[in-house]
């Protein structure tokens, strides 16, 4: 019963969330203007009464209470409604780009976790040691380092210098890599999802280590050492689990994020994902793209969220279902 209860008190406040943020994502969008008297103010021969159609055929006429009624409904229903730029549904524009977009965040993800983990293993096990010396000195100087740089940088190395990666797109315009359009988008692949796994991995090998350099010291683990376990069953089996809690935030936020911090990865390697269409859509007022994509993001956000909250219950009983 207590863990409905906190499944039920937790849906209501994401859905409540969700609501406010489309509110006032609406009314700052709605608060600039009619994009379509903005973009065909300068076009010679447009009249009102196109102007008014085409106001009409995108939803942007009437008052800004059932304008908004209106969005959120379709929004319920999946419905995104139609680009101004691009004239098609802005569902399936959403699809097909954040397809590509996952296709990189989601191997950067993963492999970050891998190699954080493994690395604010060593670091805590060795503390003060030149491996710890090492792992945190590489983490803090990839932390600091802005993600556009690190793909500038091996753009400069692997493209430019030794020539054995593409430096930009999803695939290439004229021979694919061995005649194969798979190994060919893999190929095109390495570069993003280095820059980001590099740029994530900082930051959780950070945190790894520091938690569990934290965790260790704990009276509980203390006794599992001096009650003769193997060093690697007291460190995966004990102070691991307790220890990936700081990283699971951490991880629920990229989860969440991942096409918010899409537009600085596809703007350095020209990757036709949703970050570069959100991009162009805030660049030429593509309302319903940028309200859509903008959705999107606070859903993931707010999910991903919900599910760390229950994470946590199931990684650590101890942390009360309040």
């Amino acid at each position: 019963m207590g863990a409905l209860r906190f499944l039920l008190r937790r849906l209501a406040f994401s859905a409540a969330l969700i609501l406010g943020v489309s509110f006032i994502l609406f009314a700052l969008i709605n608060a600039i203007g009619n994009p379509i008297q903005i973009l065909l103010s300068e076009t010679p021969g447009v009249s009102e009464e196109m102007i008014a159609t085409l106001s009409r055929y995108y939803g942007l006429d009437g008052n800004f209470i059932d304008r908004y009624g209106a969005w959120l409904w379709s929004i319920v229903h999946f419905d995104f409604g139609t680009s101004i730029i691009y004239n098609q549904p802005v569902g399936e524009l959403l699809e097909v780009y954040g397809l590509e977009t996952l296709k990189l965040q989601l191997p950067a993800i993963l492999l970050s976790t891998l190699i954080a983990t493994a690395a604010g293993v060593i670091a805590a096990m060795r503390q003060h040691g030149w491996a710890d010396f090492s792992i945190v000195s590489s983490a803090m100087l990839g932390h600091s380092l802005p993600g556009f740089l690190v793909g500038i940088v091996l753009i400069l190395i692997f493209s430019y210098w030794l020539g054995v990666l593409p430096s930009y797109g999803a695939y290439s315009t004229r021979n694919l890599m061995m005649g194969s359009m798979v190994i060919d988008g893999l190929w095109h692949m390495v570069l993003p999802v280095a820059m980001l796994t590099v740029f994530n991995t900082a930051t959780l090998t950070l945190l790894m280590r520091s938690s569990l350099v934290d965790v260790l010291r704990q009276d509980y683990i203390t006794a599992a050492w001096a009650s003769g376990l193997p060093a690697r069953r007291v460190v995966l089996h004990h102070a691991l689990r307790n220890a990936f809690i700081p990283q699971l935030t951490y991880l629920g936020t990229l989860f969440g994020l991942m096409l918010g911090t899409a537009p600085v990865t596809e703007t350095v390697f020209t990757w036709p994902g949703l970050g570069a269409l959100y991009i162009t859509a805030i660049h030429q007022l593509d309302y319903p793209v940028i309200m859509g994509v903008t959705m999107v993001i606070t859903v993931m956000l707010v999910v991903a969220t919900l599910l760390t909250d229950i994470a946590y219950v199931v990684i650590d009983p101890r942390i009360r279902l309040g």
